[in-house]
C-alpha cells in the first residue's frame, strides 16, 4: 500500500484502503506506521546547499561528483542513520546488503546511487546545512545561507 496521508477528514478513506489491502492479503501479516509530516525544505534551502558544493569542492580538492558523495557519506548518513523512523530502516537495509563491511572507498562509490539527502524532511536539512557551515567554517570557509 502506497503512503497515505491520513488526517481527521480523511482517517475514513485510509480505513477503507486499510481494509481493502487486508482482505487481498489475507495470509499476510504487516505493520502499520504513523508519522507526522514534516514540511519540506524549500527552495532557497536547497539552492543554498547547492551553491555550496564548488567551493566545499575547491576546499578538499575533489571534483564536484565526488565532493557530493563525500558529503553524503561524511554528514548525510550520520544524519538519516540517527533519525528515529528513516534510521532503523535504511540502516537495516544496509546491513542486509552488506553495505558496513564495505571499504571506505567502496562506501563512498556507493553515495553515488544511494539516496540520502533526497530523503530529509526539514529539519534533517538544516542539521546537514549546520553541520557543513561548522565543519567548513573551522577550515575558514564561509558558507552563508538566509533562509
Amino acid at each position: 500500500m502506497k503512503d497515505q496521508l491520513i488526517t481527521l477528514s480523511t482517517r475514513q478513506d485510509v480505513y477503507r484502503l486499510i481494509d481493502k489491502f487486508l482482505s487481498e492479503n489475507l495470509q499476510k501479516k504487516f505493520r502499520l506506521t504513523l508519522v507526522e509530516v514534516n514540511s519540506k525544505r524549500s527552495l532557497s534551502a536547497n539552492r543554498a546547499y547547492q551553491a555550496w558544493i564548488p567551493a566545499i569542492s575547491d576546499v578538499l580538492a575533489l571534483t564536484i561528483p565526488e565532493t557530493t558523495r563525500y558529503i553524503k557519506l561524511t554528514f548525510g548518513m550520520p544524519i538519516l542513520l540517527s533519525d528515529d523512523y528513516l534510521g532503523p530502516i535504511i540502516g537495516e537495509g544496509l546491513n542486509a546488503k552488506g553495505y558496513f563491511q564495505l571499504s571506505y572507498e567502496q562506501q563512498m562509490n556507493e553515495m553515488e546511487r544511494l539516496p540520502v539527502t533526497r530523503l530529509f524532511d526539514t529539519k534533517m536539512h538544516n542539521r546537514l546545512r549546520d553541520d557543513l557551515q561548522n565543519y567548513f567554517g573551522a577550515m575558514g570557509l564561509n558558507l552563508e545561507y538566509k533562509g
